[in-house]
């Protein structure tokens, strides 16, 4: 596991009306980042490469809606890498600490729904965006 990469296997509450899953709560986050960033919904159309960049300050926690697909991360200073499968039908959260370069690619069939947290607002005078070739 890359350091501070956290996947974190999400209970559903289901009853006969449908279903619940609590993504992302205050205590999830850390101290210095409980002031409110940004929510953002991110979509990409079947064998789509989305992000390829990291942040040196900005945490990320990526939660899939609808779809498959792999986030693909990898830690520059050693070239360690990791993927992980996200399936809507099996909720997972994943933080990705600052410093981790990340990329999204649809798996699947159908358009993949990303919903996403980030514990700074995007600045475009600071954009904290560095690219980084994940995925080529």
């Amino acid at each position: 596991m890359i350091p501070g990469v956290e996947v974190r296997p999400l209970p559903v509450h289901r009853d006969e009306r449908g279903g619940l899953v609590k993504v992302l709560m205050r205590h999830h986050l850390p101290a210095h980042a409980r002031e409110f960033g940004e929510i953002y919904i991110s979509w990409a159309s079947p064998g789509a490469v989305k992000a390829n960049h990291y942040h040196e300050e900005t945490t990320e926690w990526f939660f899939l809606l609808a779809g498959e697909a792999d986030l693909v991360l990898v830690y520059p200073p050693t070239g360690e890498r990791q993927t992980v499968h996200l399936e809507s039908e099996t909720p997972v959260v994943v933080t990705v600490p600052p410093g981790v370069a990340h990329a999204l690619v649809n798996t699947g069939s159908s358009v993949a729904h990303l919903m996403a947290y980030a514990d700074r607002p995007y600045d475009p005078d600071h954009p904290d965006t560095i690219p980084y070739p994940v995925v080529p």
